[in-house]
């Protein structure tokens, strides 16, 4: 009875793959499986680090059989028996349920590689470099460091109105 609503304490949460918000509760008998341990000790770190604002609440020795559940911001609960599972098995089940496509992913991957492509030019916020003089082996910004006198237009006009004379 517990384990039936969140804490009023919660906080923010990070969003899973499919846009919900949710937090997780775990109990686990240490007897019944070395699975549920494993995936406790193993990949709830990994999950946490991926996932800084999801809250995860671990009870343990409170039921018979190991669970997982999600608490979702549109109020559903996702109920996950892990019994008779390996810790593989288990996030292979909890990344397909509640995790983000393959397709997404994937997308996703080549929106940053387009962001990151050393080709793009402009603000910091979306590329690697602001300016063409920022890449190595090019004319400086004349705003930054003068130009030589024969690369600037005056100069060159200049040369011409003398060689007319």
């Amino acid at each position: 009875s517990r384990c039936r609503e969140p804490p009023p304490f919660q906080r923010e949460m990070a969003e899973t793959g499919n846009g919900e918000r949710g937090w997780v509760l775990l109990g686990l008998e240490t007897q019944t499986s070395p699975g549920p341990m494993k995936f406790v000790f193993f990949n709830i770190p990994q999950i946490q680090y991926k996932n800084p604002w999801v809250q995860i609440m671990m009870f343990k020795n409170m039921t018979p059989t190991p669970f997982l559940r999600f608490y979702l911001d549109s109020g559903e609960q996702v109920l996950v028996d892990v019994e008779t599972k390996t810790n593989k098995e288990i996030v292979e089940h909890v990344r397909k349920i509640l995790g983000k496509s393959e397709e997404t992913l994937e997308r996703e991957q080549q929106e940053r590689q387009q962001l990151s492509h050393p080709a793009n030019f402009g603000p910091r916020k979306y590329c690697l470099r602001e300016c063409m003089c920022q890449v190595e082996g090019q004319v400086p910004c004349p705003g930054l460091v003068a130009l030589p006198k024969e690369m600037t237009g005056k100069y060159r006009a200049a040369l011409r109105a003398s060689a007319k004379d």
